[in-house]
């Protein structure tokens, strides 16, 4: 996904304070437990490296207005997630989330090529059909992105045989549906392929596209806990896919230490086989920086537990210009201050 960003100045705020950021907040898994400060301070470390993008797998599905099994797609969404607040949330977003954030200014993380999450009612209710309109779609919407891909991977093979002459073999469908072969006549098929393409967006680049927009829709709600509007509620912004300036690739793959580092913290969660056949932590993506700014560099403020404090400053160090850490306790107190003025 190619995108036009810069590094953004700090914004202007009213006696040093702006009302509202962005966080990143960590660990989730193994929060308020006697694990997290260990946990957390391991993922700062990372942090210094960079961002890291991890695959998560959306379900979708819709019903069919005849009553069959409804159509089911899986989608590997590889993103960091945001959440805007201001710091008296903080506190209570922290409960479910992590007690370590890595605290943005607004413009910053827009700069950084964030965009807000498109929340889609899933489940079909009282209403039928109506109600899963957004599940089709998204699933319409992947339909566009695996066309882009096919689209893709013919011309590809075209032009890796520029030579060829005659028909050739192409197998489409999915694993659960019949596949079908084709067999397409070379010239014809440049010729189309020229024609349905021409003044638009190469295909491979629209695949990618595709894909990140994808990677920007999830649930409204959380069915398997009936809690309704739990995922909108969250004011959720994510950096998804792998962004470029200039045709610069940002993102990194993680080199091999880094892989060990992240099945070191949470070999269950990052050790996970995905559809893939791949590990959770081989699909990742790092982002450490636009530029010779490190990510870790453009965060205003780290806010880490009390017991991680002088541990948290002595990681940043490792930066030029490390951000302040901020002990949680502080943050409480200014929301009870903030609350009793009010």
């Amino acid at each position: 996904m190619y995108a036009n960003a810069c590094l953004v100045k700090r914004t202007a705020t009213v006696h040093g304070v702006s009302d509202r950021f962005f966080y990143h907040s960590f660990p989730r898994r193994g929060r308020d437990t006697d694990r997290e400060v260990e946990i957390g301070c391991k993922m700062l470390a990372l942090m210094c490296n960079g961002l890291v993008l991890t695959p998560e797998v959306v379900k979708w599905e819709y019903p069919h207005a005849d009553g069959s099994p409804p159509r089911k797609m899986d989608i590997q969404q590889k993103r960091v997630c945001f959440t805007e607040l201001s710091p008296d949330e903080l506190p209570r977003h922290a409960d479910e989330f992590g007690h370590f954030a890595l605290e943005f200014e607004i413009d910053v993380l827009k700069g950084l090529g964030a965009i807000p999450v498109f929340y889609i009612p899933k489940g079909t209710g009282r209403t039928g059909e109506v109600t899963a309109l957004g599940s089709v779609l998204v699933i319409q919407l992947i339909d566009a992105m695996v066309l882009a891909m096919r689209l893709a991977g013919v011309k590809k093979n075209l032009d890796d045989a520029p030579f060829a002459t005659g028909q050739f073999p192409c197998t489409f469908g999915f694993t659960e549906t019949k596949l079908q072969t084709f067999n397409l006549d070379v010239l014809e098929t440049r010729k189309y392929i020229e024609a349905f393409t021409y003044s638009l967006t190469p295909p491979d680049m629209l695949e990618h596209s595709l894909t990140a927009l994808l990677s920007f829709f999830y649930p409204a709600d959380d069915i398997e806990r009936n809690k309704a509007l739990a995922y909108y509620r969250q004011r959720e912004w994510r950096i998804v896919g792998n962004l470029a300036i200039r045709g610069e690739e940002l993102m990194r793959r993680p080199s091999t230490e880094f892989i060990g580092r992240l099945l070191e913290i949470d070999s269950e969660f990052f050790g996970r086989e995905l559809a893939s056949g791949n590990r959770r932590a081989d699909e990742c993506y790092v982002y450490p920086g636009i530029g010779e700014k490190r990510l870790i560099e453009m965060v205003r403020r780290i806010i880490v537990p009390d017991a991680a404090v002088e541990r948290a400053k002595s990681i940043v160090n490792c930066v030029g210009q490390p951000p302040p850490i901020i002990a949680f306790s502080a943050i409480e107190r200014q929301r009870d201050e903030n609350g009793r003025v009010n």
